[in-house]
């Protein structure tokens, strides 16, 4: 009897006291990113993972648009903040409360508000090249590439993000080494921009069943006559050219050509132009993890909002590479970027049975064509 009465005297003088504010610094979100935005260019990168200028043109964009509006408690300015510092640092909602100086229920909704205005940008932003597509000026103006690979419009392959799952399911999501994540799968141009971008795979998936998937039933389509480069973890089509296999391929493995160590035959040399043409793929996903740390980290939140984040990535990265061209990580060098995109060459005992004679005659006449002109490579 004496521990009820003690509970119910505790709960009314509790109810009596002075309810606190609970962030009283003097530096509000509002001011903060007012500083990011005036101050050092440096400072604001670091933070909103683009240039001042950049993110306002990005602001102006989802506004003039109706996608994005001030509300009571934040503008257009401060929603679009909070948003691309939580993508690139990778930090819970408890993190971004404290930065910006407002409840965790306030943060999570304009996040999830601001993540929606941007993947509806994917089909402004993430397009597939069209039927009339030139050759790209990365393969025209190469002459190891040219004219070899004048038809491939791009490069394809999958890279792992790590996911966050109900128990149940952690199984089908658990990858080849061992992680929970999710496969992603995505086409790039040769200037480093997505073309297409399937998310939400199961980290156990293999890559050529996304890529199935993608034909039939995502909307993927390759122009007429044209071709993307591919690993050997996918079948060697007219349409997908894959590499020969049993034989040297990653760049790595060419590092001392020329010193004494010369290619084995005609093969090799397809091979060693195929990878560094299609590292294109291996770059856009490792520009792309640095941009953004979610994409390298568990996550906060529910399966369905990690694949809008990793396609929402996919998106500010056109944005960033279309409209500004080059930054600092675009012009990071390869060495700076290996390992980060965290992309796979496996071979699925299944793929090789998917090859068709249109790939072996398109691949067969590239490295006679190849070999051929070696001399002048």
């Amino acid at each position: 009897m004496a521990y009820v009465l003690d509970h119910v005297r505790y709960r009314v003088e509790s109810q009596s006291l002075t309810r606190r504010p609970m962030r009283t610094g003097p530096l509000s979100g509002h001011i903060f990113v007012h500083e990011l935005l005036q101050g050092h260019e440096a400072r604001a990168y670091e933070n909103l993972r683009m240039a001042p200028r950049l993110f306002l043109k990005l602001r102006d964009v989802l506004i003039n648009k109706g996608l994005m509006k001030d509300t009571t408690n934040l503008t257009c300015t401060e929603q679009l903040a909070i948003f691309l510092h939580a993508l690139g640092h990778g930090v819970s909602n408890r993190v971004l409360s404290e930065r910006f100086h407002h409840s965790g229920e306030t943060i999570s909704r304009h996040f999830n508000a601001v993540l929606k205005a941007v993947v509806s940008l994917k089909r402004e932003y993430i397009n597939l090249p069209q039927n009339d597509v030139q050759v790209h000026p990365h393969v025209r103006h190469n002459k190891i590439f040219y004219p070899y690979f004048k038809n491939a419009v791009g490069a394809i392959d999958g890279t792992h993000i790590p996911a966050l799952v109900r128990k149940n399911k952690a199984t089908r999501y658990r990858n080849r080494k061992g992680w929970i994540s999710q496969n992603v799968m995505a086409a790039c141009s040769f200037d480093l921009q997505f073309q297409y971008v399937a998310v939400g795979w199961e980290g156990s998936t293999a890559d050529m069943r996304v890529l199935r998937w993608a034909l039939e039933s995502g909307g993927f389509s390759v122009p007429e006559g044209k071709y993307y480069l591919v690993d050997s973890g996918y079948a060697n089509t007219d349409k997908f050219l894959a590499p020969y296999r049993s034989h040297r391929y990653h760049l790595s493995e060419f590092l001392n050509l020329g010193r004494g160590n010369r290619y084995s035959g005609p093969n090799e040399l397809f091979n060693h132009r195929h990878a560094q043409l299609r590292n294109v793929i291996e770059r856009a996903f490792g520009v792309l993890k640095m941009r953004f740390k979610c994409l390298r980290c568990t996550p906060y939140y529910p399966f369905r909002t990690q694949t809008r984040i990793a396609l929402a990535c996919c998106v500010l990265h056109n944005f960033i590479r279309r409209e500004e061209g080059s930054d600092i990580l675009f012009n990071m060098s390869q060495d700076e970027v290996d390992g980060v995109g965290d992309v796979r060459d496996e071979i699925h005992s299944d793929v090789a049975n998917e090859d068709n004679v249109g790939g072996a005659q398109l691949r067969t006449m590239i490295t006679g064509q190849l070999w051929g002109g070696r001399n002048v490579s």
